[in-house]
Formats: C-alpha cells, structure tokens, sequence
C-alpha cells in the first residue's frame, strides 16, 4: 500500500526542511563564533593567570627575605652578647693571674 504524495506538497517540505536546516545552519556559525571567543578569552586569561603567579612568587620571596632580617640580627646581638661574655670571663681571668 503506497500513498503518494503530490509534487506540490513535496516541494512544500523541502522548502520547509531548507529553511529549518538553513535556521540550524545559521545558529551553528554563530556558535561557533562565540566559542572562537572563548577560546581566544582562555588563552588571554591563562596569560593574565602565569602572570600573576610569577608576580606572586616574587611577593613570597619578597616577603621571606624581610621576614628573615629580624632573626639575622637576633642571631647577630645574641653573637655578640656571646662574644662579650667570653672576653669579659676572659679578661676576668687574666685580671687575676696578674
């Protein structure tokens, strides 16, 4: 059992067929234009993202080297305190052999 359909109709459904496919043909492009822009603003980001991260590493190096100047001088007083303690006990000692 076939039904046919008339040329008329036929080409009333491609035509639609046509226009729905053109419509999708249309939105793809489209996306595809927004996703080329994302693709370019990733790129743009992970650029902007290294930099900072060099900027950070710098702050941190930074930031140990003024955090450590505090106990070098503590190492340094409590050198010399040491070392006066020893000339005194030193001096002391030879003040009483002579």
């Amino acid at each position: 059992m076939e039904t046919s359909v008339s040329q008329a109709v036929c080409e009333e459904r491609h035509k639609a067929l046509d226009n729905y496919l053109s419509n999708d043909k249309t939105k793809l492009l489209k996306h595809d234009a927004e996703i080329k822009d994302v693709q370019e603003a990733i790129v743009v980001l992970t650029e902007i993202q290294r930099r900072h991260n060099a900027e950070i590493d710098d702050h941190e190096d930074r930031l140990r080297g003024i955090e450590a100047k505090p106990g070098k001088r503590w190492e340094s007083i409590v050198g010399q305190i040491i070392q006066l303690i020893i000339a005194a006990a030193i001096g002391g000692m030879i003040g009483k052999l002579f």
